[in-house]
């Protein structure tokens, strides 16, 4: 190469050498249409209390627990919500063992009823960085997160019917009512969901000794469209929700809990008189079944308690199952079925996990945490386009929390990269590219060697074809980055894990109209075209809307205000006989 293709950009757009060039805010965050969801994969099934991820009040949390070591770390030690402020007139008791949320499952085919049903599970206060002054605020936070990697997997399945993204902006406990204050979209969708969601509250609530009924509150405004279930500006309470109640519910011990050395306490309800329980290890064999009875009898619901003996050579995580039996023939009806973990003695155990499942299961809970994050800017983006800079500072303060939640999620994707890099391990992950068609046509005035690189470029970016980009490249003389040096086809890797997204920036720039910068005996063909002109006032409009959707109303005001194209650019060059790729960078 004759010289840093870069050279007439930096000439263009002048900038101290102390402050590197940056892209427009949130760029690789505004693209219509982010790549499909991953499927859960086998290994998150460890159990489904390996760790999680929570966003919380601008901070963020993970954590791993494997055998005795836990490891967490946050940006934000407090109890705020899920999201948002949170204020509460609860005890300030700092606590550190287990709460309990309720989650749903559906009939597994031996209930009488329809489902959905309601079922208790276990969270550790533990697993937190800081200690808990606030456990209902805390307890809501684990509600709002939703199930854990594995949960949806296990048996039985476990679900939430709180949308993605619910914020708690509030709860206050008074005179054994609890105030729940949350965002709009937990009270949209259909009748029947809204009733689920409220009821995963209130019994979660309710869990709580002091707390008896819950009034919820949309955004600040009183909500108690309820229907038949409870009168207007009533707290509701259990008994509106009914038809969520299994005909056997085991309370304690919830699912996931630790029960410490035995005898394992049960404690439950049931509309039959005749409770039939048993006791499973780890391999499936029975350590204990029996019978108990309820304190109401048939035909109507009565609590039920028992201690099961049982003893353990080793930690493990073993199957409580309670059941009614079939009046006719005795076969199981109304099943219920809790995975808790055995101990030999009187410490609590934890699932524990070979490190580099334990490194792939952080990085699932993480890329659960920024994909949310990312919905939340772009959403939040959406409602900025065409508003004045004066406007809106309500939501342009929650995008720059969002934005430093954002960049501590990637740090701690970057840090499992690592990690997973050190231990050797051969792990997939998305390919951002793969979601573009695989239409991909000539574009007249390009000569052939450029057109024959533009394709293979297209087509090794669309399948992360690792190898065959690095073929491409002559690693030497190749620039990836203002800022970074080193092996390209590496440092693309980092940034596809770290849903920075560069392949698919790459193939759908190399879809754009593309501009030309002579230099010297060649040509540098470069795309998109917006690149090849001195400031961005000369590109012209159609140039402009043919960035779209890679970039919008904001990111063109960035390039305004900065004199220049600032996005992810590509670069051959060419003449007639002979083409090199020579650059291909986002504008860091």
């Amino acid at each position: 190469m004759s010289r840093d293709p870069f050279d007439h950009l930096r000439d263009m757009n002048p900038m101290p050498e102390d402050q590197p060039i940056y892209a427009p805010m949130g760029t690789a965050e505004r693209i219509a249409g982010g790549p499909p969801r991953r499927p859960r994969p086998v290994w998150a099934l460890a159990g489904g209390l390996a760790l999680a991820a929570l966003l919380a009040g601008g901070g963020w949390l993970l954590w791993i627990r494997g055998g005795s070591q836990e490891i967490a770390a946050t940006s934000n030690p407090g109890t705020t919500g899920a999201t948002g402020t949170t204020t509460t007139t609860g005890p300030g008791v700092i606590r550190s063992d287990d709460t309990v949320v309720y989650f749903l499952v559906e009939d597994d085919g031996t209930q009488l009823g329809e489902g959905p049903y309601l079922i208790p599970v276990t969270r550790s206060y533990a697993v937190l960085s800081y200690s808990v002054t606030d456990p209902v605020a805390q307890t809501l936070d684990f509600l709002l997160i939703g199930t854990y990697p594995g949960e949806e997997d296990a048996d039985p399945s476990l679900y939430s019917t709180i949308p993605e993204g619910t914020r708690l902006l509030g709860v206050d406990v008074s005179d054994g009512i609890a105030t729940v204050d949350l965002s709009s979209g937990f009270f949209t969708g259909y009748t029947d969901d809204v009733r689920r969601r409220a009821g995963q509250v209130v019994f979660t609530l309710t869990r709580f000794d002091e707390i008896d009924g819950v009034l919820f509150r949309d955004e600040g405004l009183p909500f108690a469209d309820w229907g038949d279930n409870a009168a207007a500006g009533d707290p509701v309470t259990r008994t509106a929700f009914g038809d969520l109640f299994p005909a056997v519910m085991i309370e304690s011990p919830a699912y996931w809990a630790r029960t410490g050395d035995g005898p394992l306490v049960v404690n439950g309800s049931a509309g039959t008189g005749v409770v039939s329980l048993e006791l499973l290890d780890q391999t499936g064999s029975v350590l204990w079944e029996g019978t108990t009875m309820t304190t109401c009898g048939p035909d109507c619901l009565g609590d039920f308690s028992i201690e099961i003996p049982y003893e353990m050579s080793e930690d493990q995580l073993g199957t409580l199952m309670a059941w009614e039996a079939s009046m006719e023939d005795g076969h199981r009806l109304n099943v219920r079925r809790h995975p808790v973990w055995l101990s030999t003695s009187g410490e609590q155990t934890s699932t524990t996990l070979d490190p580099i499942s334990e490194q792939l299961a952080l990085g699932y809970d993480l890329d659960k945490a920024v994909e949310a994050t990312l919905a939340e800017i772009e959403a939040i983006d959406a409602q900025l386009v065409g508003l004045p800079l004066d406007q809106g500072t309500a939501l342009r303060t929650r995008a720059a929390e969002l934005d430093r939640d954002l960049s501590e999620l990637r740090d701690g994707l970057s840090r499992v990269f690592d990690e997973l890099q050190a231990l050797g391990a051969d792990f997939e992950m998305g390919c951002s590219a793969a979601e573009l068609g695989a239409a991909f046509v000539d574009q007249p005035d390009l000569p052939d060697p450029a057109q024959d690189i533009r394709h293979a470029l297209f087509d090794a970016a669309r399948s992360c074809n690792w190898d065959a980009l690095g073929s491409l490249l002559d690693r030497a003389t190749f620039s990836y980055s203002f800022v970074e040096s080193g092996d390209p086809v590496a440092y693309w890797q980092r940034e596809e894990f770290l849903h920075y997204r560069p392949m698919y920036y790459l193939a759908a720039i190399l879809e754009r109209p593309f501009g030309m910068i002579e230099d010297g005996d060649s040509t540098i063909y470069t795309w998109p075209s917006a690149q090849a002109y001195e400031s961005w006032a000369q590109v012209p409009a159609a140039e402009r809307e043919a960035l779209r959707p890679l970039y919008d109303d904001l990111d063109f005001r960035s390039f305004d205000e900065f004199g220049g194209y600032l996005g992810f650019r590509v670069g051959i060059r060419s003449d007639e006989h002979r083409a090199q790729w020579i650059y291909a960078i986002s504008g860091d």
